[in-house]
């Protein structure tokens, strides 16, 4: 019965790469690439009039045994343009064979790249995550990949990063707010410009390629270009029709299921998948469920003109925690987490529309339409940090029993803290945070190629982009499982913009000069509609808004000269970040940020940057050894978004410089029988802060010190007493010109002045000077073994610099970290499948478990980082 159903399934496919040899047969071989990259043209499709051959492999090869009277073979890939071969009845060897990019491809689907992991139709320095690495690696999420791009910092979480936590080049990593993610080629976050917190990433499991773009070509997107971009790319539809499982099972009950089904019928290609994905997480009260499903349709609807569609929704229930735990309590077990009651629900809708057409050979007109939907709902413990030798006393012998036992036999110390849910009359309580996004855009390109010699390129776009963004809080003192309260907060954000670009690429002999030009004009506003229903004497719907306005002008130019197969580019561009929901609606007064009064003109304006990066991409040895060599300096001015609960009053000047690297080759000749691949990247990087003045909010109350923490941040004050402002609890000055133990418990807030004679060599947080990390593969026959290390030196946490760790783990310097993964991959061969595959991978074989993040600070503490964790898998496609 079961031979029978795969016969069934097999037959629905357009070809057999199984064939039977018969007497009368020939054999026809090559290598399939593009001709745009050289990249191998990974399952390209050759096939016969009989419906004879198959897929090229991982290599772009192909070699297949053909019956006698065929007479020709036609080699084809989506989007790019065939070839058809007449054939004699005799062995061919075809040799390579170059498909060229159709004029109607988009580049949102299709995957460019080089030899140097740097991506082609990218100038300026950038990074291309392939097919090839995905499948071997078989991450649980993508910031597994991504800690191993040059420039890249992932400032740890725990679970399945559905909230991913992205550094490039020294940007704030919370939430990847600082950054712009794409998926596709559109923004993925809920609200780029007003919120664009990562509340939502795509399951690794669909992700085919992963893009990161760093330099002066930042500006054919925004906002958010001053520090990089991620543009995750999923799945084609493949070449024939084809189902696709994926299953895969580990440790903590980790489980996913992929499915998908399509093909591409003459010039239709259409893909549907589903995603599924359960983890009980690394903590106790961690645990993740997300479906995924999502369907898209490229179409060439004439040699002139192809659509593309894309619709998808994501869905999850997870049992997610903002707090963490502090330095006793990681000691003790890093796998504590008391907070059952915590519950993140999301769900979100998206839409992609893309028609292209070209009505002549050097013009194209590329239009898109892109919308989503999402909404989170997010129920947290409230908490508070008590003396761990007082937490059965406090929380009763029932809570203690359930959540708190491993503290029994412990030894406490002065400085032993615990993080536990905070009691009043006797009951825990709850807090909710309500996010409801809604987004959509229009965007038009025009690329127009003219030149009588070599061919320059001329891009220009224009956007016009919504948001809107409803902030509700409640609260809850019921009890820990109360889900619905009185509300807190209430409030309504609209945005619209209008963007657009101008770049032109001349191409002079073996010169490239590229200039580009950008223009941002951004329309937000923020209501209070809480306070607009408590007020019963409003005469518009427009009270309580405050609105604000800006309009930005974004210059660059990269200069490329290319000799052989080096590439040499240098680019300079303005960058900026987008003030969001919190630091877009200040008033700047006498060089300080103020909270505005009723009535008052907004004059914030976004954080700025200078950005220059000089570098080299190329082979060194041809065929064995290839990298990328980038130094990049990004001096930022009105920097004020400086991290949780950590606000530059006088906007803050920034500097960030440093030099990435990345090489790969190949440690066995070319016609071995086997591969052996060698990957090192890394990053140096050097940053300080140059003016400004940072009011940290969590430094006195919220946090709870240690005595060397306390101790430490007397011996700052007092080594340069004028970059320090204090304040008592009645918000008056604390003048003294020394401090002391007794001081520093009547400090309620502090302003850290940066700066000549003040603060001169602070360093900006979550950026450690040494990032390393190495892929070492070995591939022979059909199995594929690999081991892959991340080093990530020492880092700040915050402005304020701490050394040493505060009682509850919100602040203090992160230690050193190094972690190992292994993978193992086996190819069956088995008939009526087009792959069978199976995997075993292990992730931080080591099980170093390390200080990851204070990612939520003075709520959170400390984020454990590590624990092993390994997974099994098939892959099956018929």
């Amino acid at each position: 019965m079961k031979n029978t159903f795969f016969k069934l399934l097999f037959m629905l496919t357009l070809t057999n790469p199984f064939l039977s040899i018969g007497q009368d047969t020939f054999s026809i071989k090559g290598k399939v690439i593009a001709d745009n990259d050289l990249q191998p043209l990974v399952g390209a499709l050759i096939f016969t009039p009989l419906q004879e051959g198959g897929i090229a492999d991982d290599k772009g090869n192909f070699n297949f045994t053909l019956k006698n009277e065929t007479e020709s073979v036609t080699i084809s890939f989506l989007g790019y343009a065939s070839q058809t071969f007449e054939l004699n009845g005799q062995d061919k060897d075809f040799g390579t064979i170059t498909l060229a990019l159709k004029p109607t491809s988009l580049s949102e689907i299709i995957i460019t790249g080089s030899a140097d992991h740097s991506v082609d139709n990218f100038e300026g320095s950038s990074y291309l995550l392939d097919k090839k690495t995905l499948e071997l690696s078989n991450p649980l999420n993508t910031e597994e990949l991504l800690r191993i791009v040059p420039g890249v910092n992932i400032v740890g979480d725990m679970g399945l990063s559905n909230r991913p936590n992205i550094s490039i080049r020294g940007s704030w990593g919370r939430r990847s707010k600082k950054i712009l993610l794409m998926e596709d080629g559109t923004p993925a976050a809920p609200a780029p410009y007003i919120a664009p917190g990562a509340y939502y990433n795509p399951v690794s499991d669909r992700v085919q390629a992963i893009e990161v773009y760093k330099g002066a070509d930042m500006l054919r997107y925004g906002p958010n270009n001053m520090f990089g971009g991620v543009n995750y790319i999923t799945a084609l539809p493949p070449q024939k029709p084809e189902l696709r499982l994926k299953l895969v099972g580990g440790q903590r009950n980790y489980t996913t299921g992929l499915f998908s089904y399509g093909g591409t019928w003459n010039n239709l290609g259409a893909l549907v998948e589903a995603v599924y994905k359960k983890f009980d997480g690394f903590t106790d009260n961690s645990s993740v469920e997300v479906l995924n499903l999502n369907a898209k349709i490229f179409a060439e609807l004439s040699e002139k003109q192809s659509l593309y569609f894309k619709i998808s929704g994501q869905y999850e229930d997870n049992q997610a925690s903002l707090s963490a735990i502090t330095p006793f309590t990681f000691d003790a077990d890093p796998t504590q987490n008391p907070f059952d009651a915590d519950r993140f629900t999301m769900r979100r809708y998206g839409l992609d529309i893309v028609h292209k057409w070209v009505p002549n050979t050097s013009t194209s007109l590329t239009s898109k339409i892109y919308a989503t939907d999402f909404e989170r709902d997010w129920w947290r413990q409230v908490n508070t940090v008590i003396k761990a030798e007082d937490v059965r006393a406090y929380v009763g012998e029932q809570i203690y029993q359930d959540r708190y036992s491993y503290l029994d036999g412990q030894s406490f110390g002065e400085d032993d803290y615990v993080r536990v849910g905070r009691i009043i009359d006797g009951k825990e309580s709850t807090t909710d945070s309500r996010w409801i996004f809604t987004v959509s855009g229009f965007k038009e390109q025009f690329n127009f190629n003219y030149g009588s010699t070599k061919q320059h390129a001329l891009e220009a776009s224009f956007k016009l982009h919504q948001e809107s963004y409803n902030n509700r809080y409640l609260r809850a003192d019921s009890s820990r499982w109360a889900r619905s309260g009185n509300p807190a907060t209430d409030q309504e954000f609209k945005l619209w913009s209008a963007s657009g670009y101008v770049r032109n690429q001349f191409n002079l002999d073996k010169w490239a000069l590229t200039p580009i030009l950008r223009i941002e004009h951004v329309d937000m506003s923020r209501q209070d509609l809480l306070a607009q229903a408590a007020d019963p004497n409003i005469q518009s719907a427009d009270a309580y808004t405050i609105n604000n306005n800006y309009t930005i002008a974004l210059p660059g130019v990269t200069v490329d000269y290319k000799h052989g197969q080096h590439k040499l580019f240098s680019s300079v561009y303005r960058g900026f970040v987008a003030p969001s929901k919190v630091f877009g609606f200040f008033v700047e007064r006498n060089g300080v940020l103020v909270t505005p009064d009723e009535g008052s003109t907004l004059n914030i304006d976004p954080e700025l940057s200078v950005n220059i990066e000089v570098g080299w991409q190329g082979a060194l040895v041809p065929q064995t050894l290839q990298g990328q060599l980038t130094y990049f300096n990004n001096s930022i001015e009105n920097f004020v978004a400086a991290g949780e609960n950590e606000l530059f009053r006088k906007p803050g000047k920034v500097n960030i410089q440093g030099v990435e690297a990345s090489f790969i080759t190949q440690l066995l000749p070319e016609n071995a029988a086997s591969q052996l691949t060698l990957d090192v990247n890394g990053t140096f990087m050097w940053t300080k802060v140059n003016d400004g003045a940072v009011e940290d909010k969590d430094l006195f109350g919220p946090v709870v010190h240690s005595a060397a923490s306390r101790n430490e941040f007397i011996e700052k004050v007092n080594a340069n007493r004028a970059a320090y402002q204090l304040f008592d609890a009645n918000g008056q000055e604390i003048t003294s010109q020394t401090i002391d133990e007794n001081t520093f418990q009547n400090i309620s807030r502090s302003i850290i002045n940066f700066g000549d004679g003040l603060v001169e060599n602070a360093k900006v947080p979550y950026t450690p000077e040494y990032n390393i990390s190495g892929r070492l593969n070995y591939k022979v026959g059909r199995l594929s073994v690999g081991l892959t290390g991340n080093f990530v030196g020492e880092q700040y946490t915050e402005f304020a610099n701490f050394e040493a760790e505060s009682a509850d783990g919100a602040l203090g310097k992160l230690p050193a970290y190094f972690n190992m993964d292994a993978q193992m991959n086996y190819e069956f061969k088995v008939k009526g499948f087009n792959k069978f595959s199976a995997f075993i991978n292990s992730k931080n074989i080591t099980n170093e478990v390390y200080r990851a993040s204070r990612l939520n600070r003075a709520t959170s503490g400390i984020f454990p980082g590590g624990f092993r964790q390994t997974i099994v898998g098939l892959n099956l496609t018929l």
